[in-house]
This record gives C-alpha cells, sequence and structure tokens, in this order.
C-alpha cells in the first residue's frame, strides 16, 4: 500500500515536471525558428538589394559609353568616361557581395576591368586635349554592345526574381556545396546560376574589344606561394595543425582538389568524437605548393550580439599571433548578420603593405573565428620586395592635398595603382565637414594615385 502511494505521489509530480520541460524545449525550438528565419530574410534582402545596385550600375555604365560615344568634344568625353569607370568599380564591388563564387565570370570581370582601363587611358588623352581616334571609337562600341547584353540580362533575370521564380538563399546553398564537390548539375538547374552562365556564353558571340596597354589580362602570380608541392596527407596535417593551435582536437577528412592559378586541397573538420553541439563543421583549404593555409570557413548562425567590434578586432589579431603571422594591423572593420569581418593587412616596419591583406570573420556572440581569407595575402607576399626611397617628405606631401581638407594623419603605404604596380604612397587620413577621405599621394611624383570615401572603420563607401 505504501509503495503504490510512493509510486503515486512521485508519478504526479514528475507528469508536471516533464511537461513544463517539454515546453520548455517547445518554446527553445521555436526561437531558433524565429531566428533563423529572421536571418534568412535579412540575408535574401541584402542579397536583392547587391542584385539591384549591380543591375542598375551596369544600366548606368551603359548609358555613359552610349552618350560618350556620341559626343565630340573632349571635355565631354572626359567627363563622361569618369563616370562610365565609376560605374564599372561599383559593379565589381556588386558582384562581390553575390553568392556567385562558384560561378565562372571570367567573361564578365574582364569586361568591367576593359572598361575601366579604356577609361582611364582616354581620360589621359582628353586631359591633354585630344579627340578619339577612329580606333579607339569603334573599341567604345564593342564595350557598348556588351554593356547593353549584359544590362539586358540582369533585368530579365532580376524580372524573374521578383516574380519569386528563384531565392539568392538558394544560390548561396549551391555556393557552398560548391567547395566541396562537382555541382555542375545544380548550377545548371538553379534558375540565377544557370542565367549567369548563359550570359558568359552570350559574351562569346560579341565582338571582343582591342584595347592596348592595359591591365585586362592581368593576373598575378602568387608570390606568398614557397616551398615544394605537398602531398594530401602533408596537406592534412598542417589543416589540423592550423585549428588544434585553439587546444581542441580535430578529424580531417579530405574532400577533393581545385585545380586553377592557386591550387588547393580542401577539407573538411570537425571536433574530434563529432557529437553533436560540439561545434560547427569547418571547411578548409590548404596549396598544393607550400602548405599554405588559403581560407578556411565555420558554417553556423550567430542569433545575436554581445561583443563590441573592437573586442572582435583583437580576437581576430590573437587568432593571427597564434598562428605565427607577422605583424598584421586593421584597415577595415564591417558588420554582416552579427559577425565582424575585419580587414588586416602586413606592416613593415613604418610602412603599411596594402596588397597583403587577410580577412578575419569573428561572430559576435562568443568572439568564435567563423572565417579567414588568405587569398590576397598570398598572392601579393612578396619575400624580395624592395621599397624605395621616398622623394617627398610627408609636409611635402601634405602640400600636394585640396587645402580645403582637414588632415589626421599621414602614414607610408604601399598599394597597387590602376595598372596593379606596387606603388609607395603616403595615405592621408583627411576630412572634410563629416566625410572621410583616404587620399594617396605618390611618395616618388608627387601625383594623386588614388582617393577613397571611406567611414569611421575604414569601410570604402560609394
Amino acid at each position: 500500500m505504501d509503495e503504490r502511494r510512493e509510486g503515486w505521489s512521485r508519478s504526479r509530480f514528475l507528469v508536471p515536471v516533464l511537461a513544463v520541460a517539454l515546453l520548455a524545449s517547445v518554446a527553445w525550438g521555436y526561437t531558433q525558428y524565429r531566428a533563423r528565419r529572421a536571418w534568412e530574410v535579412r540575408a535574401e534582402n541584402q542579397y536583392n538589394r547587391s542584385f539591384s545596385e549591380l543591375a542598375l550600375h551596369v544600366a548606368g555604365l551603359e548609358t555613359q559609353l552610349a552618350k560618350a560615344a556620341v559626343a565630340n568634344s573632349p571635355k565631354q568625353q572626359a567627363r563622361l568616361l569618369t563616370e562610365a569607370w565609376r560605374q564599372a568599380y561599383h559593379a565589381q564591388e556588386d558582384i562581390g557581395q553575390l553568392p556567385l563564387a562558384s560561378v565562372e565570370l571570367a567573361r564578365t570581370k574582364d569586361f568591367l576591368t576593359k572598361v575601366q582601363s579604356f577609361s582611364f587611358g582616354m581620360l589621359s588623352e582628353a586631359g591633354k586635349g585630344n579627340g578619339m581616334p577612329e580606333k579607339k571609337w569603334k573599341t567604345l562600341q564593342d564595350l557598348h554592345r556588351q554593356a547593353r547584353y549584359i544590362s539586358g540580362e540582369l533585368f530579365a533575370l532580376q524580372e524573374r526574381i521578383l516574380e519569386g521564380a528563384e531565392r539568392w538563399l538558394n544560390v548561396d546553398r549551391v555556393n557552398m556545396s560548391a567547395m566541396t564537390a562537382d555541382v555542375s548539375q545544380r548550377l545548371e538547374t538553379n534558375k540565377v546560376t544557370k542565367s549567369f552562365m548563359m550570359m558568359e556564353d552570350g559574351l562569346r558571340r560579341l565582338p571582343e574589344p582591342e584595347i592596348e596597354g592595359t591591365p585586362r589580362d592581368f593576373q598575378a602570380e602568387p608570390k606568398g606561394l614557397t616551398g615544394p608541392r605537398i602531398d594530401v596527407e602533408e596537406a592534412r596535417k598542417i589543416a589540423l595543425r592550423f585549428l588544434e593551435r585553439d587546444g581542441r582536437e580535430y578529424q580531417a577528412d579530405y574532400d577533393g582538389e581545385i585545380k586553377g592559378k592557386l591550387p588547393l586541397y580542401l577539407f573538411n573538420l570537425k571536433r574530434e568524437g563529432g557529437e553533436r553541439g560540439r561545434g560547427a563543421p569547418i571547411r578548409l583549404a590548404v596549396s598544393t605548393k607550400g602548405g599554405h593555409v588559403a581560407w578556411m570557413l565555420r558554417e553556423r548562425m550567430v542569433p545575436g550580439r554581445e561583443l563590441s567590434l573592437e573586442e572582435a578586432t583583437e580576437k581576430a589579431r590573437e587568432f593571427l599571433r597564434k598562428r605565427e603571422y607577422p605583424e598584421m594591423v586593421p584597415i577595415a572593420v564591417e558588420e554582416f548578420r552579427n559577425a565582424a569581418i575585419i580587414s588586416l593587412t602586413r606592416k613593415s616596419g613604418e610602412i603599411i603593405i596594402q596588397p597583403e591583406t587577410l580577412k578575419v570573420q569573428v561572430a559576435l556572440d562568443n568572439g568564435e573565428i567563423l572565417g579567414m581569407e588568405a587569398i590576397p595575402y598570398l598572392t601579393f607576399k612578396d619575400p624580395e620586395r624592395k621599397i624605395p626611397s621616398p622623394r617627398l617628405s610627408p609636409a611635402e606631401a601634405r602640400k600636394k592635398l585640396n587645402p580645403h581638407l582637414r588632415v589626421e594623419d599621414v602614414k607610408k603605404t604601399v598599394i597597387l595603382n590602376d595598372r596593379f604596380q606596387e606603388t609607395l604612397c603616403y595615405e592621408c587620413d583627411t576630412h572634410l565637414d563629416k566625410e572621410r577621405f583616404l587620399i594617396y599621394i605618390n611618395a616618388l611624383t608627387g601625383e594623386e594615385e588614388n582617393i577613397k570615401r571611406v567611414d569611421r572603420r575604414g569601410v570604402e563607401l560609394e
């Protein structure tokens, strides 16, 4: 009798406890679902905005090229080609914001580079008062035909997206799969990726503009890939050592090789044991030559924000220090989807080497490193680089600036100029009213090499 009473009493206690636990589980699941849905909506909106801006910038580019073809005065042509150069630059930036890494867009990107190269060359001639020769005019016509074709394709695709035929997040998933598998069939069936592939194919049927003396075929040889070719097992050890610097153990599964200018071994890594909840899986690429880590990506949603951008920047620097990278200084910090994307570049003495740039992505909920991209760093890291002595002093560089600017700082910086040549400059951090500009004065010639309008975190603005 006592045993039955005790059992009934225990069950009477357990039922409400289990009910509360079930309700808590359902509530947690619903909260996670809502957080993920909110993240998906934000991501989709961001991709749609970037694509809309790409379509608008290419349309603007087409308009400026059309006007330049009918203009007759060098002054008017210079104004129109300046705007064409700007639109092409922003179109390149827009493409970089879209999840299209798995789609071969060499011809589209080559077209945008050619527009910039042609515009830059003609601006120099217009500045001398020279008109446009017949051969250059024909080149301009060929560029305009390509711009008109690309613009039409982009607006047609935009209409299909607005009709709800395809979502950018589906493209993002195809792009993620492309890092670790052959997804050519999925690229063909996805409406967005197939449209871009057909656009690339259509460009082959248009006349190829002939542009002399420009960097249109520029492909930097990766100077940082030092050392002999390694095999898969050595690359696996390098991948494991790279992650295990933080004191955790991983297992690495080989996932294929990427060919091309920078051949890579791909690995999928997960925490040793693989139990649920022990960390998101990580993709990591190691160069076949020399065994250098080219990039890593940890896939997980970041539901909230606890860290400041300054704290995230220190997390990124600590991550690189543990992996024995040289001294790296942050030059820009962006925030996207509750993650900080920190751009860091190498510093040699007092000189900042901008081409040698790394990007580190830090989760703002707990400071976890979500990703690293080192391809620019490996491409431009030059063990034999020789930096010339400046012919101008910092004070002389200041005199080259617009007198209406307030100068906050001047520092020596190596940049890539319009022809992808390394150039020693003075980076002048300036302000006009509340706007911030970075102006690069050639330390040898005193000419303005570049101007960037940036926010207070160093992120370039339109």
